[in-house]
């Protein structure tokens, strides 16, 4: 991924880990082209020897080295980061442990906190009211960031516009059933998990060509996530906020960490491939740009309690 036709897959640095009872592979993957050494930091290399049996103490010591003591910067997604996936994302909800924890994490001063995430900001605010805690919602396009709110304008034609789509989305899945429509501030969300596995190849040809269609016309994207499709507005996306956001005063000189699971945070995870540490929460993929996995959100909380324990003087 990303190497040139006189660039191989370096193999044999990679760090693959198979406990046997979980099963799990952190791979820290690189390029090496002919007569160039290896493009990654060589901190990376210096992995905890429990991380054989435990990924959160290898992420751990990984960061450590990379941080260097400078203030953290840590991003993570909602759903299938913070929470288990849910069959609706009103039953996706955090419970009082992590809240506790992101409590804790705001009021730390070396820590800066935000959630990231394809949600509406005012069910991102009600799902985690949590003083000081940053919010970027609608993959960028609803910033509350240290208390002040900043939205992507929409236009009246846009607001046609997505009517339209709407109307026409509904329209080519007419003849399928169990799927339903969730309006967003910025767009509209196709929820697809419940439809039958038998139906899901022409659900789906019909979902690809509703996507050629919208981007024929140039005003708006269809992402892809899991078991959702969702329409909104071309140049939102949570690595163009992110960049935002760290190019920002109040983020200057810090190392940024982002954790997420799904196709939505690429583009978040390629940003971080040079200036930071990406790591994707899930089953491990060779189709990422995240050079460290976590598998599950048990293990994202896992991870949270070790930075919310009190520094080692």
């Amino acid at each position: 991924m990303g190497f040139g036709p006189r660039t191989r897959r370096f193999c044999c640095r990679s760090f693959s880990f198979r406990p046997p009872k979980h099963r799990f592979k952190l791979y820290i993957k690189f390029g090496i082209s002919q007569g160039l050494k290896p493009r990654i930091p060589k901190e990376l290399y210096l992995m905890s020897i429990k991380a054989d049996s435990d990924p959160v103490a290898g992420l751990i010591q990984v960061l450590s080295n990379l941080r260097q003591g400078r203030p953290l910067a840590l991003f993570l997604d909602y759903d299938g980061t913070l929470v288990n996936i849910a069959p609706r994302p009103e039953q996706a909800l955090p419970d009082q442990e992590m809240l506790e924890l992101l409590g804790q994490l705001t009021v730390r001063p070396d820590i800066k906190v935000t959630v990231v995430s394809g949600r509406p900001l005012h069910d991102l605010q009600n799902l985690l009211p949590v003083p000081g805690l940053n919010l970027v919602a609608s993959h960028g396009g609803e910033v509350l960031l240290d208390g002040l709110r900043n939205s992507w304008p929409l236009t009246e034609a846009d607001r046609e516009a997505l009517r339209r789509w709407q109307t026409q989305l509904k329209k080519d899945l007419r003849d399928f059933d169990h799927w339903w429509l969730e309006d967003k501030p910025l767009g509209f969300a196709l929820h697809f998990r419940q439809v039958a596995r038998s139906e899901r190849a022409p659900f789906l040809a019909v979902c690809r060509r509703f996507r050629r269609e919208v981007e024929k016309e140039q005003r708006f994207q269809v992402l892809t996530g899991k078991m959702v499709l969702e329409l909104l507005p071309l140049g939102l996306s949570k690595g163009a906020v992110l960049k935002d956001i760290l190019s920002s005063p109040g983020f200057i000189g810090v190392f940024a960490l982002y954790l997420g699971d799904d196709q939505t945070d690429e583009s978040a995870f390629a940003l971080l491939r040079r200036k930071g540490l990406a790591v994707r929460v899930g089953r491990f993929s060779k189709h990422t740009h995240a050079s460290h996995f976590l598998p599950a959100p048990r293990a994202v909380k896992d991870f949270l309690r070790h930075l919310a324990s009190p520094p080692k003087d």
